[in-house]
């Protein structure tokens, strides 16, 4: 197989995954790229790191749709579903095609010229000298609602364990397709998380209280957007691939990041 591997260097334990890597590849003679650009003759990808890490992994294969393996050096690490500790085992489920492979939905962003995309999710947040954000959104040109609050998420089910959850949204299985808009500490009781379908597109405009706005997009790109800026979100044509282990269901997961009601290893 063809190997790349994507690596946040600043992790703790970095040197020993990617020393454990070259000796696996080498004994089962796969080829191993360290730096190169990604191709589409790759097999997979593998990024070591954190959530983050994982986002990056998905933004440089692009079209390529690539899976791609996360190993988890960092914390909670919903997309980074190896552990470290286990990464001996989980190179060889990789080996062996004991893996499984989801695919995500990810967001397609229109902003003025720009087409981006999102994996996890895009915020709407307020700038320093801002005392609150005013968003007018519109599900396939029909009103839906001006959240006026902090800010703004607009997340896939993918996203929907992340900085969403830590809002109020929902939690979602990965596997379905949708959008969600949860409003960030919304000024009106009434201002709740929505799930849009997944073949709506959605168009937010920044109201005119506000003189700028911050658009996030999965923590990796950023753009200023001033009054009367519009923004519009769809399903994307082509899908992130995340190689997942095959024991471990969604749920399984969920339990064990989560610690339901005290259980991590059921």
């Amino acid at each position: 197989m063809k190997i790349a591997v994507i690596f946040n260097k600043d992790k703790a334990g970095i040197e020993n995954a990617l020393e454990t890597i070259k000796k696996w590849a080498k004994k089962a003679q796969n080829q191993l790229l360290l730096s190169e650009p990604l191709t589409n003759d790759i097999d997979y990808v593998l990024a070591l790191g954190g959530d983050g890490t994982m986002l990056r992994a998905a933004r440089e294969v692009g079209d390529l749709e690539i899976p791609v393996m996360g190993i988890n050096l960092g914390g909670l690490g919903f997309l980074t579903a190896f552990p470290s500790s286990e990464l001996e085992q989980a190179l060889q489920d990789l080996t062996h095609q004991n893996v499984t492979i989801d695919e995500r939905m990810l967001l397609e962003i229109h902003f003025k010229k720009e087409t981006l995309f999102a994996l996890n999710d895009t915020t709407f947040n307020m700038t320093s000298d801002a005392r609150v954000v005013e968003l007018s959104t519109y599900v396939n040109n029909e009103f839906l609602t001006r959240f006026t609050g902090d800010g703004l998420i607009v997340a896939t089910p993918t996203g929907s364990t992340a900085y969403s959850l830590s809002a109020g949204g929902p939690i979602l299985d990965p596997r379905l397709e949708a959008t969600i808009l949860t409003p960030i500490c919304p000024h009106a009781l009434a201002a709740r998380p929505v799930v849009v379908p997944p073949d709506q597109t959605i168009r937010i405009e920044v109201g005119y209280k506000n003189p700028t706005v911050i658009l996030n997009i999965d923590g990796q790109e950023r753009r200023l957007l001033k009054t009367g800026d519009k923004v519009s979100f769809r399903k994307a044509q082509r899908h992130a691939r995340i190689v997942m282990p095959k024991e471990k269901s969604f749920f399984k997961i969920l339990r064990h990041k989560m610690r339901w009601g005290g259980i991590r290893n059921a």
